[in-house]
């Protein structure tokens, strides 16, 4: 059958990849898990307990009916657009999503999600149709980590009621559990840890002769030989690297396995998941120089230091960073609220006394309008939410997720800071 002569190709595609599906795998499966709190509290742990269990199974990863795939819920939307990419180069006019589904329906019947997230209404549409047929249709199982309740995802979002219906999915597929408490687990082992161990990865006042002189005995470590028996030597250069859909990203100074970055220039400029996941592949030591205190007034940086920070953890790399400020001062405290006012979404973040706000017709949701961020002094700054050139406030809409994420990158940067995290050169 020439499917692409039939008038309703992506029913019909779908029809058959289910029967397709169905014959070949014939899944039964369980109810999946979604288990949401406070930073810090134990969820991935869980999850990764869950799924290093799963994973001694005999049969895992031999049989067709238990592949198991573990993977940040950042980078699986990433493999995502990039699958969709792909499809729509060699089919323009046909429907992605289907065949995508079947793909990863194909090469996984678990899939374990750390920090799942909604922030976006292109995500947010691609997600509602995507696990719709892997749940229904394919029988994947889904266990995932969250920071927010099933009814808070997108919450906020531009045509947030078109999203609705995959919340009502999604706890018809997974079992919903709450972690109360806000204990963060994560500083009681830094604490544990000497002074000269637990200050090893993390330098401060950046500028300082002791600082400098650290991060540069750090750097030459890896390009240096230890010992007479060790002849390998990595040469200090520039690079490109990479990135998926087709990108580079450039390393202004990088041996083999480390590289060296300003923050201006990781953080300075439109880089996203993508770029520092790429960068995390590529090197197992990431250096971080002359990195700030992050508040409003950085806000568009802030954003992409901790999806930097996410990358890192989530990939083991090492971090070692000099900082403005000590560790505890790095995240300036803010609060950040969703208001609407007749039909238009207005966000605002404030740090003491500075207030984001949407400057231009239409609201936030306008392409016409201008992110604004008025500080105490009366003066104004543009602000992107998104750190892409040229995208509107409304395709990042989950502003509200900030302080939550700085709270989980301060909390990830203390564990970052033990001496046993990651390897170092």
């Amino acid at each position: 059958v020439n499917i692409t002569r039939v008038s309703d190709e992506t029913n019909v595609m779908e029809r058959l990849y289910r029967q397709i599906y169905q014959r070949w795998f014939q899944p039964t499966p369980p109810r999946g898990l979604y288990i949401h709190g406070s930073v810090g509290v134990g969820k991935s742990m869980l999850m990764d307990l869950f799924y290093y269990e799963a994973m001694r199974a005999p049969d895992v990863n031999i049989t067709r009916q238990r592949k198991i795939r573990r993977v940040h819920f950042h980078e699986f939307m990433l493999n995502v657009h990039e699958r969709i990419h792909k499809y729509k180069q060699k089919h323009p006019r046909g429907d992605a999503v289907p065949a995508v589904a079947f793909e990863l329906a194909k090469e996984a019947r678990v899939l374990c999600f750390d920090e799942f997230q909604v922030t976006d209404i292109a995500d947010a549409m691609i997600l509602r149709r995507l696990f719709g047929l892997l749940w229904e249709y394919y029988g994947v199982v889904v266990v995932a980590t969250s920071n927010r309740a099933p009814s808070e995802l997108y919450e906020g979002g531009i045509n947030r009621n078109i999203f609705l219906p995959f919340i009502d999915t999604l706890h018809k597929y997974l079992e919903v559990v709450h972690i109360p408490g806000e204990h963060d687990y994560r500083r009681e082992p830094v604490a544990a840890e000497n002074e000269k161990s637990s200050s090893a990865c993390y330098f401060w006042p950046c500028n300082d002769s002791t600082v400098r002189e650290a991060m540069d005995h750090l750097f030459k470590r890896s390009y240096y030989p230890f010992d007479d028996d060790d002849h390998h030597i990595d040469k200090v250069q520039n690079k490109e690297i990479p990135v998926r859909m087709g990108r580079a990203v450039q390393i202004p100074r990088a041996t083999e396995s480390v590289a060296w970055f300003h923050f201006d220039e990781l953080c300075g400029k439109p880089l996203g998941p993508a770029d520092y996941l790429a960068i995390c592949e590529h090197f197992s030591v990431v250096m971080v120089d002359h990195v700030p205190q992050l508040n409003s007034q950085k806000f568009n940086e802030a954003r992409r230091f901790v999806a930097l920070i996410d990358a890192l953890y989530e990939t083991k790399t090492k971090l070692i960073m000099a900082s403005e400020v000590p560790l505890e001062d790095l995240f300036q405290d803010f609060d950040v609220v969703v208001e609407s006012k007749d039909g238009d979404e207005e966000m605002n973040a404030a740090s003491g006394d500075d207030i984001m706000f949407v400057k231009g017709q239409g609201g936030s949701s306008s392409s016409a309008a201008t992110t604004m961020i008025r500080t105490k002094d009366g003066g104004e700054m543009e602000w992107s939410a998104t750190g892409r050139i040229g995208v509107s406030l409304a395709q990042f809409s989950a502003v509200q997720d900030v302080a939550f994420s700085f709270r989980r990158a301060e909390s990830r940067l203390v564990e970052m800071n033990k001496s046993s995290w990651g390897v170092m050169t």
